[in-house]
Parts: C-alpha cells; sequence; structure tokens
C-alpha cells in the first residue's frame, strides 16, 4: 500500500493500552466485591505476530542535490479508469495468479539455473520475517476489504481516491527530484523498474482500497449488536478500592477515569471503541451489564478493569444506498480506531476462507 493511513497500519490510540491488557494470557478473575455479571469474563488471547498491523516503510530518497525539475505523471479523474471501476465491483478485480501444481515459478537465472519464488521468499524471511507476514497480511485484507464493498454495493469514493493518488505522486516527485532524474517516469523506471501507466494504476488500487477501508470497518461495526462503553485500568488493589469506592458514592465513571486510569483512554474519560458480542472480557462483561451501570474489578495480573455500559446502538444494516449517509455521519463524528479495526478482522478471518498454506509450502 502506498499509504500509512488504512486501518490495517493503526497508529497507537486511545484505549491501545487497556485492549492489549485484555488481550493478556494470564488467568483474570472477578475479585470479592466486585459489582456483579452473569458470569468471569473469559480471556481472549492476543492477536498473533501473524496479525501485526505491518509497519510503514520510510521512503528513502537517493542522490545529492535536485537537478531540473521533474515532469508530473498526468492523473487521469479516478472515476474514468477501468481498474477502479474493477476494484469498486469488488467481483473482476486481477487476484494474483495460484502457481500451478505447486511448481516453483522462477523470477532469474544464473549460468542457466533456475533462482525459484521459493528461494526469493526464503531470503526475505530471514532477513525480515515480519515485513513479509506484515504484506501477507495487507494483501489479504486488501481482498477481504473488496469482497466486503462488493457485499455492500460500496464504490471507491472518486475524490478521495483522486487526493490520495495525487499526494502519493507529490512524494514519488519530490523522490524523483532528490535523485537527479528527468522526470518522474524515468525515476519510476530506473528506481521501480515499472512502466509509468503500470505504477499509476497500482497507486489507483491502492488509493481505492485505502478509501474503502474506514467504509468498510464502520459499516460493519453499526451493522453489529454492540455496547458503547467507557473502560478504565487501575493498577493494585489500593487503587482498585479507591475507585469502587468513588463509583459507590455516584461521582461520574469518566471523571473516575480521568483522575486514576493509567490507560490512555483516560483523556477521553475512559471512552473507548463500540464492543462487538463475542468472547473478549471486556465484551462479555459489557453485555452481562445493564445500561447505565458498571462492572469490575476484573484482575489481569496487577491491573484492574473497569467498564461502564453507556447504550445499546441501533443496528444499520442495508446496501450502501441505504446506510451510507450514516456511516459516512459516524466517520466524521469518529474516525475508525484501533480496536475497532481489530473487532473487524478477527470477523472477517472468521467470514472469509483465509488459507496462508500456499505460503508457508514455499518457506519451508
Amino acid at each position: 500500500m502506498t499509504s500509512t493511513s488504512g486501518p490495517w497500519r493503526p497508529v497507537v490510540i486511545a484505549g491501545a493500552v487497556l485492549f492489549t491488557a485484555c488481550g493478556s494470557t494470564e488467568v483474570r478473575e472477578v475479585l470479592p466485591g466486585s459489582r456483579p455479571m452473569a458470569e468471569a469474563p473469559e480471556v481472549e488471547e492476543a492477536p498473533s505476530a501473524d496479525e501485526t498491523p505491518p509497519a510503514a516503510a520510510a521512503d528513502q530518497g537517493r542522490g545529492d542535490e535536485a537537478r531540473g525539475t521533474a515532469a508530473p505523471l498526468p492523473v487521469e479523474p479516478a472515476s474514468d479508469r477501468s481498474a477502479v471501476a474493477d476494484l469498486a465491483a469488488g467481483l473482476s478485480v486481477d487476484w494474483p495468479d495460484a502457481v500451478n501444481g505447486g511448481a516453483d515459478a522462477v523470477v532469474a537465472s544464473v549460468g542457466g539455473r533456475s533462482i525459484g519464488v521459493s528461494d526469493l521468499m526464503m531470503n526475505l524471511v530471514m532477513r525480515d520475517a515480519d515485513l513479509v507476514r506484515g504484506i501477507l497480511d495487507d494483501l489479504l485484507l486488501s481482498r477481504i476489504m473488496l469482497l466486503e464493498a462488493g457485499a455492500l454495493g460500496l464504490e471507491p469514493p472518486a475524490e478521495g481516491v483522486q487526493a490520495r493518488v495525487s499526494q502519493a505522486l507529490d512524494a514519488a516527485e519530490a523522490r524523483a527530484r532528490k535523485a537527479g532524474a528527468p522526470d518522474l517516469a524515468a525515476f519510476v523506471r530506473a528506481d521501480m523498474g515499472l512502466e509509468p501507466d503500470t505504477y499509476l494504476r497500482a497507486l489507483n488500487a491502492d488509493a481505492a482500497i485505502d478509501t474503502l477501508a474506514p467504509l468498510c470497518v464502520r459499516s460493519w461495526l453499526m451493522g453489529c449488536d454492540r455496547r458503547e462503553v467507557r473502560a478504565m485500568t487501575v493498577e493494585g488493589r489500593a487503587a482498585a478500592d479507591e475507585v469502587m469506592a468513588r463509583l459507590a458514592r455516584d461521582e461520574a465513571f469518566a471523571s473516575v477515569a480521568r483522575d486514576l486510569s493509567v490507560d490512555a483512554s483516560k483523556e477521553k474519560g475512559g471512552r473507548i471503541p463500540a464492543l462487538v458480542r463475542g468472547d473478549s472480557a471486556l465484551a462479555r462483561a459489557a453485555f452481562a451489564t445493564e445500561v447505565g451501570s458498571w462492572t469490575g474489578p476484573i484482575r489481569d495480573g496487577e491491573l484492574m478493569l473497569f467498564l461502564e455500559v453507556e447504550a445499546i446502538p441501533v443496528v444499520v444494516e442495508g446496501t450502501w444506498a441505504e446506510i451510507g449517509d450514516a456511516v459516512e455521519a459516524s466517520l466524521k463524528a469518529g474516525p475508525v480506531e484501533d480496536a475497532e479495526f481489530w473487532q473487524w478482522k478477527k470477523a472477517m478471518t472468521r467470514r472469509y476462507d483465509v488459507d496462508t498454506g500456499p505460503f508457508l509450502e514455499l518457506i519451508r
């Protein structure tokens, strides 16, 4: 992906520490004196290394000083590009071909002897396994995004795609000037080994995915049974006792969270993204607690978690034509956050048949 703002590259947000704590493998228990729940929440496994969103690679310019002015590649309106039209449908995208019969595709040769894809992948994994896994994860999520957009009847917003493509071209032109290239087309050929039209199509495809991503994720969330909540994390039993004492005096949960929580969500009074029904500790707690009530503490090592349920939002379902206005209004009120994305990703990997076996076979 060309952009670093897609939801599969989430930055640390308010609530990240809290959700990391909820992924702990340590046993949690509801302490004596805790507010009642239907049953003690179970622990959800933390995302594996394979699920870690890939870090954005920093662009590296080459050369000493700019020599000449790079001529920008012409950029057609995104809505006129066949690649973007295919992405909008979510059905006719060119998917990478599988290696027929498990044969090792040749990428190069030396002295008449072939170098295969498996050799290339093995060397890449040995040098930076996290990067390779991240790129594969990115590709999988991109395909899922296309399927979700197709199901919604959602097309990439042309203005958003065009803005992202223009931004990417501006950055590429700056690199071309720094490298002393006569123009961007020459730089793309020399630096990437790509033809300019291929490069531009790839930029459009990436931009389309990145503009679809928040729309698909938020559409999914709004179509789920969920709870709007506040949460706080404190350290040690003494701090937990102080939380319970203040809440018992009917102090506002948000106020107590701002004063005592050790999580970044304290800046928002403990507000975290809505929780969908699931097996995580917080989700189980949220769905076992009445609106307007709080529960806790739930112990996680030295950390104590508290949760307040504020509302049960209305479930919004339908095609994009039916729900689009509501989704866009929701995104204007607040962007997709890290915890929202992780819930979406977990649901999507259950919904679709994701198989990374061929990749594992390449490196065995």
